[in-house]
């Protein structure tokens, strides 16, 4: 029987729900090689028999730079609080488990000096830190009374933020967000039935170039907050206001904008610079929309709208301004992608 092979540069390794390694790298070819975790940096997996024997395998992992879970385990705890060159942080289940209770976690993460990424999912929640954390850069979290000045003054440098609202008996009001001067992208997710207030237009960090707000039930007139913003380039509404007319007066510099809307009817746009350098369009679910505003045409930056599960009125508007930019023009400045059966007109349209 040939022994086993000790070998100190196996840098990243994958376990599946086998217990299998399904991705590694080495600098050998050997048949048998006895893994070493001493220099390992980079650690993914989800449960599996052999992940119990994780943790008395993995307590020295001086190198570690990224480590994600979708399980947090018995010994975990120790594992990331003695990795001081920890930078990444991935607690997130695969599959949402309905009524399942929510994990808080231990606070020492946040004593990780390297850490710069943090992303939980709905399932994990962690009280903020007392201390500052200039490292950070992207942080994902569970909403809660925590998300306020006094936090937001502890990550002055973050430029993701996402922040999950799944359940609250009281409105959720997300102001101060002008603490974070840094922030480029910034995601709400509201679940039915939790109301949530967005800042004042003055309170938005003035960086601020991409925005998802996915359930957050707001009015047309809220989402004037944004539409001056400098540097915004970026938008999608998934089912993000209850309006069922939308008049858009900004957004002279976006350039792709996303748009999921069940109940919207009419949508106009007022203002010569709106949507002036707009590329990319999206439409889904907009089965009440009439049609797509016709100053659309005069848009020389849209290379494309897409259209999922809209009606067929939407198409046809989608279609005319070709016809308008082709007389006006001479050419068809975008394609239109059709999305799905129910995107389709009938023959009879």
């Amino acid at each position: 029987m040939k022994s086993l092979r000790r070998w100190n540069c196996f840098e990243m390794l994958f376990l599946d729900r086998e217990s299998e390694l399904t991705s590694t790298f080495f600098n050998d070819n050997a048949d048998e090689i006895y893994v070493s975790f001493k220099l390992l940096r980079v650690l993914a997996f989800v449960p599996s028999s052999f992940l119990q024997r994780v943790p008395s395998r993995v307590q020295d992992l001086g190198f570690l730079r990224y480590l994600s879970v979708t399980e947090w385990f018995e010994g975990l705890d120790y594992v990331v609080s003695t990795n001081q060159n920890l930078q990444t942080l991935v607690v997130s289940r695969k599959e949402s488990q309905f009524g399942a209770p929510t994990l808080h976690l231990p606070c020492t993460i946040w004593e990780l000096p390297q850490l710069r990424h943090l992303k939980l999912d709905k399932s994990y929640v962690i009280d903020p830190p007392s201390m500052v954390k200039d490292n950070m850069r992207t942080l994902s979290w569970v909403c809660s009374p925590h998300c306020r000045a006094g936090v937001y003054c502890k990550f002055p440098n973050i430029e993701k933020f996402k922040v999950s609202v799944f359940s609250s008996n009281n409105p959720i009001v997300l102001d101060n967000l002008e603490y974070l001067e840094c922030l480029e992208r910034l995601s709400i997710s509201v679940a039915f039935g939790c109301v949530v207030t967005l800042p004042k237009p003055s309170m938005f960090p003035s960086q601020l170039k991409k925005l998802r707000l996915n359930g957050t039930n707001l009015s047309g007139s809220d989402l004037k907050a944004i539409e001056m913003l400098p540097q915004f380039k970026v938008l999608k509404l998934e089912n993000a206001f209850h309006g069922k007319v939308w008049i858009v007066q900004g957004f002279s510099r976006l350039e792709f904008l996303l748009l999921e809307n069940k109940m919207l009817e009419q949508w106009m746009v007022a203002g010569f610079e709106s949507f002036s350098c707009l590329e990319h369009l999206v439409l889904r679910s907009c089965y009440c929309l009439e049609k797509i505003p016709e100053d659309m045409k005069d848009i020389s930056m849209l290379k494309s709208i897409e259209l999922q599960r809209c009606c067929p009125s939407v198409i046809t508007s989608a279609k005319r301004i070709q016809e308008y930019q082709r007389h006006d023009y001479g050419t068809v400045f975008f394609e239109i992608k059709i999305i799905g059966e129910e995107s389709i007109p009938s023959d009879d349209e």
